[in-house]
Formats: structure tokens, sequence, C-alpha cells
């Protein structure tokens, strides 16, 4: 080897050392243009090259260690914030659907239509938010998000004021679902980008439970700010303060959310094909298609069941207890494969929770008995909101050897299907609903189980390269 060798030919810029016991790999990105400098100046023998190259790996490994640790934890917190406020704004009024029908004068299918609208305009939305997405960076993604966030929390305030507001109180919270779609497939991009290799499942729980967090939170929320006999008041007093609280979060995303490092942005540099090609080549990919399949089905019923909770049992308490279950989970679930990574038999053993418990909950509703729903809901909650961030890092796994590595598209289809089965299963359930019984979800309640079951089967014949 001589000393005018061309670095490009010697080492490849993206130095990947794969680590041989748990199956991942780190990224090493060299400063191509110093090693060429130095080689040409120094004129000295491989095993000096070889050493100039490992120094300056190790120095730029230290470097950007560093940089992560300063900001990752910050950039994660403004992120998480985000989540959690656009979570609230999806189920501000389901747990007064009753309260919300007689303020604006609807039927409860237009009141659940102000949740079911963040299904709908994610598949909708997708393709043109991964563009600005792949186009713009990581960064001016999520801040679109946060001012959309903000923006549509106004609009719900000013249709808050009685029945003739509320087609400006829907634009509002359907601005506030399209940022969502901005928002519901960071985690995992989040994680890979500022994360190192040992603590990316445990960011992308993190993120997910932030989500889950505004839903437990949202649960509580409405029914202690907005009372029967004071609704009018109380209805815009709570939808202003939602307005300052997502305004002050996108300052704070504003403020701490940084750029990309580096080596992220010269990745998405290099991608040469486009978001309708890729989007095509996850779609064609039939182990991909199942696992999103299975959990469109499974997550897609734990949506239903969030969003119908009035209309099944005690919303305010079962609602919050799922929820908070789950939050426990997803971080659980995140620590658990980052020591493991584990992901086929996690999410296995999840789903299977999912259904034992979804069957424990419709026998306690069928027999009345609240110690039985209180823990079936609980477990319930801690297995379906944990698959999300399982399924997040596992669809890359079983996908980056024919599809490369593309969290954010990879998890845009995820949701996308989850969106499309939780359209389909709300409105099923809404539309079988029998006021006649004492249990008037119990034939939809059955039908879910049954949707369940076919995700469970579908999860295991998941098959990994």
């Amino acid at each position: 080897m001589t000393a005018s060798t061309s670095v490009s030919d010697v080492i490849n810029p993206t130095l990947r050392v794969k680590d041989n016991n748990k199956h991942n790999y780190e990224q090493i990105e060299e400063n191509s243009d110093e090693l060429n400098i130095m080689v040409e100046k120094s004129n000295t023998s491989e095993v000096q090259l070889d050493s100039s190259i490992a120094l300056i790996s190790q120095r730029t490994k230290t470097t950007v260690h560093k940089n992560l640790s300063n900001r990752r934890w910050f950039v994660l917190a403004s992120f998480s914030l985000l989540s959690f406020s656009n979570a609230v704004l999806w189920i501000t009024f389901g747990p007064c659907l009753y309260i919300f029908m007689d303020h604006y004068q609807q039927t409860p299918s237009t009141i659940n239509a102000l949740a079911t609208v963040f299904m709908i305009v994610y598949p909708i939305f997708l393709v043109p938010i991964l563009k600005i997405y792949d186009k713009w960076g990581l960064r001016q993604g999520v801040l679109v998000g946060a001012f959309l966030n903000a923006f549509g929390t106004f609009l719900r305030f000013m249709g808050s004021f009685g029945p003739s507001g509320f087609w400006l109180l829907f634009l509002g919270q359907t601005i506030a679902a399209i940022a969502g779609v901005f928002i519901l497939g960071v985690p995992p991009k989040l994680a890979n980008t500022w994360f190192e290799f040992g603590e990316q499942n445990l960011a992308t729980g993190i993120g997910v439970t932030a989500n889950n967090a505004g839903i437990a939170v949202g649960f509580l929320l409405s029914p202690w700010f907005i009372k029967q006999a004071t609704a009018k008041d109380d209805i815009p007093k709570y939808l202003l303060i939602q307005f300052g609280f997502c305004s002050l979060i996108y300052l704070i995303c504003v403020t701490t959310f940084t750029a990309e490092s580096n080596s992220s942005r010269r990745k998405q540099s290099r991608k040469s094909t486009t978001i309708l090609s890729t989007i095509n080549a996850f779609c064609s990919d039939k182990v991909f298609m199942l696992l999103a399949s299975s959990y469109g089905l499974t997550v897609g019923a734990s949506f239903a069941v969030s969003t119908l909770l009035a209309q099944i049992s005690q919303v305010g308490f079962l609602g919050f207890l799922n929820v908070v279950a789950g939050m426990v989970g997803s971080v659980l679930i995140g620590v658990y494969l980052d020591r493991t990574f584990a992901y086929k038999r996690s999410c296995r053993t999840l789903y299977m929770i999912a259904f034992l418990s979804l069957f424990a909950f419709i026998i306690a509703l069928k027999i009345r008995s609240m110690s039985l729903l209180t823990v079936s809901c609980m477990f319930f909650g801690i297995a379906s909101f944990a698959i999300t961030p399982a399924i997040f890092q596992y669809a890359p796994v079983i996908t980056s050897s024919r599809l490369g590595e593309d969290e954010i598209t990879s998890t845009g289809i995820l949701n996308s299907v989850v969106q499309i089965w939780g359209i389909l299963l709300v409105a099923m359930m809404d539309t079988i609903e029998n006021v006649n019984q004492q249990f008037t979800m119990e034939l939809s309640c059955w039908l879910l189980l049954a949707i369940v079951f076919i995700g469970l089967i579908l999860m295991w014949l998941v098959k990994e390269d």
C-alpha cells in the first residue's frame, strides 16, 4: 500500500462493526478528507496508515458520543412533550361524550368522529409528510408538527362556545390530527439517530410512552375540568388551557430540538429512491406486511376500546388504568429488549397477553365483576401498548437486509394500518351496538376479540431471515 492510495480504496466512509452477541451495527463516521491529508503528508507504511485510521475513528467516536450525551435527552424530552399533548387532544372528547353531545347538540357518532378523524387523516397524509421529512429532515418535520398542533388547538378554542362553533372545532381537531401524522412515526427514528446501541429500544419506549401518558391524562382531565352543570363555561376554559400548553410546547421544541447529527444527514443525502418506491418496496414485502397486518389488527382493537370506552364501561378510572399500565409496559419492554434483543419472543408473548386479557375483560363485563374488570383492563393496557415500541424496533430488524433502514417509512406504514383498522373497528362496534341489552356492546366486544385472535395468528406466521 502506497501513500498515494485513496482513502475510499482503503475504507468505506461508514464503518460498520458487527456485534456478534447482540446482532447490531455500530456506525462510526470517518473524516475522509482529514485522513487523505494525513496519508499524503506522511508517506508512511501500511501500519502507520492503520494507526491514523484508528486514531481518527476514536477521536470522531468520542466527539459524537459527547455531543449525543449532551443533547439526546433534551431532544427526547421536547419530543415527548409534543407527543403527550397531541394524545391529550385526541382523547379530549370521549370521556365526556354526553356532555359534549348536549353542548354541541350532536349525536354520539359525530362526537366520536372527533377522535376517529385522527385515524382517518393518517393514511391520507402519510406520503406528503414522509416527503417533508425526506426533504427537510427530522427537526423541521417535528417543528411543522408542533406548529400545527398549536394552531389546531387555537381553532378548537374558537369553536368552543356552542353549537354554531362545532365545525370550527372539527377543523381544529383535523389540523391537530394532521400534526399527529408528523409525530407518531418519529420515536424509532429519533432513537436510532440520537441514541447509542443498547439505549435505542428504551428511547423508543419513552417516546411511545409519552403518547400513552397523554391519553391517560386526557381520560382524567376532561371529566375533572368539565361538569354537566357548568359545561358552557368549562369547555371554552379547558380548550383555552390546551391552546396555551401546546403553544408553550412549540416554543420548547424550537429551542431544544436540534438538528440531526452530520452522519444522519449524510445518510439521508445518499438516498436515491423516491418515497413512493420505498413505500411500494415495504408493501411488497410479505414478511413486513404480515407484521403490519398483525400489528394493525391488535393495536387497532386497542384504539377502538379507548375510543368507545364510554359506551363500554366506566370510562374515567378504567381508561386511566388501561393507559397507565400501558405506559409501564412500554418502558419495561424497551429496557428488556435493549438487554436481550428477543423481539420475536417478546412480541408473541405480548400478543398472547393482549388476547387473553381482552377475553377476561369481556367476561368481566358480562358477569359485572369489578375486580376482574380492573385486572383484565390493566393487563390489556400493558400488552397492547407495549406492542407498539416492540414492533417499531422489530420491523427494521426483519427488513433491513432487504429494504435498508428507513424507520420513518416503516413506522408510518405500520401506523397507517393501525389507523385504518381502528376506523373500521370503531365503525363496526358502533354500528352493531344493541341499546336494548344491558351490556350494549357485548356482540361488538366478541367480534373485537375475534379480530385480535386473527392478529395473534398472523404474528406467529412472521418469519425472520
